[in-house]
């Protein structure tokens, strides 16, 4: 099977170029980075191409809100990676994929480039792509991470992930349109979770008592709130003696969590199109002076149940201290299975579904990522 050619959207981004590093060092894939500035993208593929042998990097340039640009920078790529801010043109992105004849991955998280992809789907699966979305690590672990332990329970009862982002944020460079897009899907996510049997929203009430976690080390127990991924959705099916299970996100710091967050969601409401760029820059303000130390990105799932007829508790928890490189391992461990053919099948996938969890965590490892796991000896008869 000769080499796959994977085009970067975004590829001399913050997680782009990570991710290029990453699927160069462990395939034998060719790249294109790609975005809006040729000059950016090319000193970035020289960089790579010095740096790891095989002179198997290219530049191009191309802008998501320009179709025929797409179609132009897609021609000859087996797959089209999305890991820039362009949740706004998924539509424009995945049609051009589609007329090029390109398989397709992002690490974006929305509901319109959901709904977007979902209106797709036949359209997908009719001409032979494989896409897949939500990669990534949320979304993209927390349902991986279900899926790995769920077989060392005769009966899984409870399954939560909980997470932690604590960034030194005052040293990213991160543009307006990563801004808005960031703080536009923060401040619009649905807070359901699994529990009691039946998916329900938390209430305002419930917010002031919202779950704690505790997540070891320095992070310690913090409060966290549910934040509905789509890729749980389909966990009751699977696991039928789920009764609770969900993914929950810790806050930021107290002043962002308490005083900005409302603040910027009644904005958005009121405002929605003229409040995102002041707005934007008023959270990463927050986030930029009242965020401290520790600093890293870390997932922690919690499960219950039975195993050899008794009550079991099992914990897995997977750390980075740079969450954009905790975002391009799983990316290239989901792309390493898909390269190599084991998974790929047509049609729009999530990652935490498509991927076979063992690999995909072992991959993980490989990379750099701290895994660990607790009550995971041996899986259940």
């Amino acid at each position: 099977m000769s080499p796959k050619h994977l085009l970067l959207l975004g590829g001399y981004g913050n997680t782009g170029l990570p991710l290029a590093r990453l699927l160069l060092a462990h395939s034998d894939c060719s790249i294109t980075l790609a975005g809006r500035s040729l000059e950016k993208a090319r000193q970035a593929a020289e960089r790579l191409n010095a740096q790891i042998p095989g002179n198997r990097v290219r530049a191009a340039c191309t802008d998501a809100a320009d179709v025929s640009s797409l179609r132009q920078a897609f021609q000859g790529a087996d797959m089209v990676v999305v890991v820039s801010s362009t949740a706004e043109y998924a539509e424009n992105v995945a049609r051009a994929a589609l007329e090029s004849r390109a398989d397709y991955f992002d690490v974006q998280y929305g509901k319109a480039k959901m709904d977007c992809l979902q209106s797709l789907a036949e359209e997908i699966e009719a001409a032979g792509r494989c896409f897949i979305t939500d990669g990534g690590f949320h979304p993209g672990l927390p349902a991986a991470m279900v899926r790995f332990v769920a077989p060392h329970f005769e009966r899984l009862e409870s399954a939560n992930v909980g997470s932690v982002i604590q960034i030194d944020w005052g040293r990213l460079d991160l543009s307006p349109a990563t801004l808005r897009e960031f703080v536009a899907e923060f401040m619009s996510f649905q807070t359901l979770h699994f529990k009691d049997g039946r998916w329900q929203e938390m209430s305002a009430l419930a917010m002031m008592f919202p779950r704690f976690m505790d997540f070891g080390g320095e992070f310690r127990r913090r409060y966290c709130l549910p934040m509905f991924l789509e890729e749980m959705r389909a966990l009751p099916e699977m696991y039928p003696s789920l009764r609770e299970t969900g993914f929950f996100v810790g806050g930021f710091n107290w002043f962002v969590d308490w005083f900005l967050s409302p603040l910027i969601l009644v904005g958005l409401k009121l405002f929605p199109q003229k409040g995102a760029t002041p707005l934007a820059n008023l959270m990463f303000w927050g986030l930029k002076t009242f965020s401290r130390p520790p600093y890293g990105t870390l997932l922690k799932l919690e499960a219950r149940g039975i195993k050899h007829g008794a009550p079991h508790i099992a914990e897995m928890t997977i750390a980075h201290p740079d969450g954009y490189m905790l975002t391009a391992i799983p990316a290239a461990a989901c792309l390493l299975q898909v390269l190599e053919g084991g998974v790929r099948q047509p049609g729009l996938w999530l990652q935490a579904h498509i991927v076979e969890p063992r690999r995909f965590f072992g991959d993980m490892q490989r990379m750099g990522a701290a895994i660990r796991t607790v009550g995971l000896d041996e899986p259940a008869k």
